[in-house]
């Protein structure tokens, strides 16, 4: 039994890894292709808008979590009626979010900029790039939802070929419509509004295979069930919560980061890029955790998740390391592939070792994340994610705000991310293991 759970785990984390590489190939296109220009404005731009890109579409990435945990706890359960019921109200919910976000998109496109610092010609390449990427909301919400379905299947290799097909067409796209076209950030966001869409075309076809399985308890699914829509909205909203945090502290580092000039910006946008890449990597980790996490807890195994849990963490800080050592080698042309201008390089090599101890505290953050978002512990996530950003992350970042200080700034991170992996840690250990109890209440 547990050498299937180890062997499940570790499959299920190769494909994930390979899946979540090319993830960030769709900010990570935007910013190096726009970042061959001559003036980085366009890169500081497009780092602004991906901070209102945050709020709108990262902030409902609790459609693609939730619905990860809820639908391998029904798999591990074998009750295939709720493992349907689960995809269909979320897809319901996801492209109901992406219309009402598309007709705001006007209103929210005016408000978001007014809000947010930056230079007069940064905000305009930002607001070219909003209005061409907004338009990919309801693909984007859908994505979310598909992709948390087949992950909660153990479908991974399905999620890989997804997200390869449209990243793929994203870069380019992106080479096309920004090199060829000259249109600038404009075209960046136009790329990855099309791969959206692509990427749920691609999903809509894989789900016709799932026909006969449907149809053998599709007179027994009730989409419309208030109390299944209850249940989903309540573990969504704690979620929701977490990521909203989670959203905003990123953003204030951003914003912060404005303050210190457009060169800043982009240096500090391009080690974010670096980062997400590096957590993307953790994530496969993560995510395999999340399911079979889920799948344990529809077997009621509580043995089974506090030995795949060790291993996870190990995983997660081995994989975390490994990024840190091939991202810090002494070397300037990582950071030339996202960006032209000398000095941008210059500072992006000045801050970049502060990389390192983000992702290793926050290879314990991201694996203990998906370890309660397989076992649907909505509330342990929101409640360390308001400890960490309030008193970990807000008062440090301010003082390097007030400092003009980028090294502070790193600094903030950098404790926010200790922050939640001691908060999750330490309940984790007390719900697992020192209580060693033996099944779920």
């Amino acid at each position: 039994m547990n050498l299937l759970l180890e062997k499940k785990f570790l499959t299920l984390t190769f494909f994930n890894i390979i899946a979540n590489l090319t993830v960030p190939l769709t900010s990570f296109a935007d910013v190096a292709v726009l970042g061959q220009l001559e003036s980085h404005t366009f890169v500081a731009g497009v780092a602004l808008s991906n901070i209102l890109f945050d709020y709108l579409f990262w902030g409902f990435s609790f459609l693609r979590m939730s619905t990860t945990g809820l639908t391998a706890q029904a798999e591990g359960n074998e009750n295939y009626k709720e493992s349907f019921q689960i995809l269909l109200r979320s897809l319901l919910l996801g492209v109901g979010i992406g219309i009402l976000i598309l007709l705001a998109s006007t209103y929210l496109e005016k408000v978001g900029f007014s809000v947010l610092e930056g230079e007069k010609e940064v905000k305009s390449a930002g607001g070219e790039y909003f209005k061409a990427r907004i338009i990919s909301a309801p693909a984007t919400l859908s994505n979310f939802v598909l992709t948390g379905w087949f992950l909660g299947r153990s479908k991974s290799a399905t999620v890989l070929v997804a997200t390869v097909i449209a990243n793929v067409v994203n870069i380019g796209l992106n080479f096309w419509f920004v090199l060829f076209l000259d249109w600038n950030a404009y075209g960046a966001g136009i790329a990855t509004s099309i791969s959206q869409y692509l990427m749920s075309a691609f999903f809509i076809v894989l789900l016709f295979k799932e026909k006969n399985r449907f149809f053998q308890v599709y007179h027994e699914i009730k989409i419309f069930s208030v109390k299944g829509y209850t249940s989903l909205l309540t573990l969504n909203s704690d979620i929701m919560i977490r990521t909203l945090l989670l959203i905003t502290t990123f953003s204030l580092f951003r914003n912060y980061s404005s303050g210190l000039g457009s060169e800043t910006l982009a240096a500090n946008a391009i080690l974010h890029q670096l980062i997400l890449i590096g957590a993307f990597w953790i994530d496969g980790a993560a995510i395999a955790m999340e399911t079979v996490a889920g799948n344990l807890k529809g077997n009621n195994n509580t043995v089974g998740l506090r030995k795949i849990l060790k291993m996870a963490l190990v995983s997660g800080f081995g994989i975390s390391l490994f990024f840190c050592i091939l991202i810090l080698l002494p070397s300037e042309f990582l950071f030339e592939l996202f960006s032209k201008s000398k000095p941008v390089v210059a500072l992006a090599k000045e801050y970049g070792y502060w990389i390192t101890p983000i992702l290793l505290f926050g290879s314990f953050a991201f694996i203990f994340d998906g370890f309660f978002l397989g076992i649907s512990e909505g509330k342990i996530l929101r409640n360390s994610m308001i400890v960490s950003s309030i008193l970990f992350f807000f008062p440090i970042a301010y003082w390097g705000k007030i400092q003009n200080n980028n090294h502070i700034l790193w600094l903030s991170l950098s404790s926010y991310m200790l922050g939640r992996a001691i908060t999750l840690g330490v309940v984790a250990y007390k719900k697992f293991f020192l209580i060693r109890q033996e099944s779920f209440s």
